[in-house]
C-alpha cells in the first residue's frame, strides 16, 4: 500500500524565495515545475505586492506550470531601483535579468494593472523572453473614452497626500478598485494599509504614486509578436474597459475576455474563472507541424 506524501502548504512563507540581479535583491514568491512558466508581475497602487495581487492563484497555476510571483522593485521585499529612466522598462530590464539568472530561457508574462505595462515592455525590448502575454486591467494603452486621470487613479495619487496613509484611505481604495464590496473585508484593509506603509519613505518614493513620467508604450504595441490575451472587468473604475479595447485593435495577436460585475482585481474577484481562463490560454497552442 503507498504512503501518502507529505507537502508543504503554499503559504507566503514557504513560497518566498530572493534572487540578486545586478546588484538590485529581488523577491519572488516560486512553486510548481515543469516547461511551462508564468511571470506574474503585481500592480503598483500602494499596498500592493506580488503575493497580495496573486496568491490566491498560486496553488491553481501551480499545478500546471512553474509560477513566479514577482514584488516589484520597491515593493513587498524587493530592492528600490533608480527609475529616472521611465516607469516601466526598468523593471522589464530587471525581469528579463531576473529570467537569465534562474536559467530560465523564456516565460509567460502576466500582468496586472502596472504590471501588464511592464509586461508590455518585455515583449517590446525582451521579445525574446516573452513566450506569451497575459494582460490584466494593463496600464499602457489609451482610454477611448474613458475621463484621464480616471476615479481610481486619482485616488492612487492621493493615498500619500495630506494626512498620509490611513486605514480609511485604503478601504476607500479598494471599495473603489473591486465590485462586490463583500470582498473587501477587515483583513484585507489591514494587509494592504500595513503593506502601503511598510518601508518608510525611500520605499515609497519608488510607487507609482511618485508620478514617474510613463513611457509611450502604446506608440509600439504593433510590433508584439508574443500571443496576447486581453482581461478585464466591465467595472474597472481605475482602467476603463476602453482601454482593453485599444490594446485588442493595436497588438496583433489578440484576444479579449470581459467579466461583468468585476472591477480591476480580477484576479481576486475571479479567482477560479481567471484561473481556468489563463490555464486554457496556455494550453491553446498551434499543433506542431506533422511530418513529411
Amino acid at each position: 500500500m503507498a504512503t501518502a506524501t507529505a507537502t508543504v502548504p503554499l503559504t507566503r512563507e514557504s513560497t518566498s524565495r530572493f534572487v540578486t540581479v545586478g546588484g538590485t535583491r529581488l523577491h519572488y514568491h516560486e512553486a510548481g515545475g515543469g516547461p511551462e512558466v508564468l511571470l506574474c508581475v503585481h500592480g503598483g497602487a500602494p499596498g500592493a505586492s506580488g503575493w497580495g495581487n496573486f496568491g490566491t492563484n498560486l496553488a491553481e497555476l501551480s499545478k500546471h506550470a512553474r509560477v513566479l510571483i514577482v514584488d516589484l522593485p520597491g515593493y513587498g521585499r524587493s530592492d528600490t531601483i533608480d527609475l529616472a529612466g521611465g516607469k516601466y522598462r526598468p523593471y522589464a530590464d530587471v525581469f528579463a535579468a531576473m529570467l537569465t539568472e534562474l536559467g530560465i530561457e523564456r516565460a509567460t508574462v502576466v500582468g496586472l494593472a502596472t504590471g501588464g505595462a511592464v509586461a508590455l515592455a518585455m515583449a517590446l525590448y525582451h521579445a525574446e523572453r516573452v513566450d506569451r502575454l497575459v494582460l490584466v486591467s494593463s496600464a499602457g494603452g489609451v482610454p477611448l473614452f474613458s475621463t484621464t486621470p480616471s476615479e481610481g487613479q486619482k485616488a492612487i495619487r492621493s493615498y500619500y497626500a495630506g494626512e498620509g496613509p490611513t486605514r480609511e484611505k485604503m478601504r476607500a481604495y479598494l471599495r473603489m478598485m473591486m465590485s462586490d464590496p463583500a470582498l473587501v473585508t477587515d483583513e484585507l484593509v489591514e494587509e494592504r494599509y500595513l503593506e502601503s506603509v511598510a518601508g518608510g519613505e525611500e520605499r515609497r518614493a519608488g510607487a507609482e504614486s511618485a508620478g514617474v513620467p510613463a513611457e509611450p508604450l502604446w506608440q509600439e504595441l504593433d510590433r508584439i509578436t508574443a500571443p496576447t490575451l486581453i482581461v478585464w472587468g466591465t467595472e474597472n473604475r481605475v482602467q476603463g474597459f476602453d482601454n482593453a479595447l485599444f490594446l485588442l485593435r493595436q497588438i496583433p495577436d489578440a484576444q479579449l475576455h470581459l467579466f461583468k460585475r468585476t472591477g480591476l482585481w480580477v484576479p481576486y474577484e475571479r479567482a477560479p474563472e481567471f484561473d481556468r481562463l489563463l490555464l486554457g490560454f496556455l494550453a491553446d497552442r498551434p499543433a506542431a507541424p506533422a511530418s513529411a
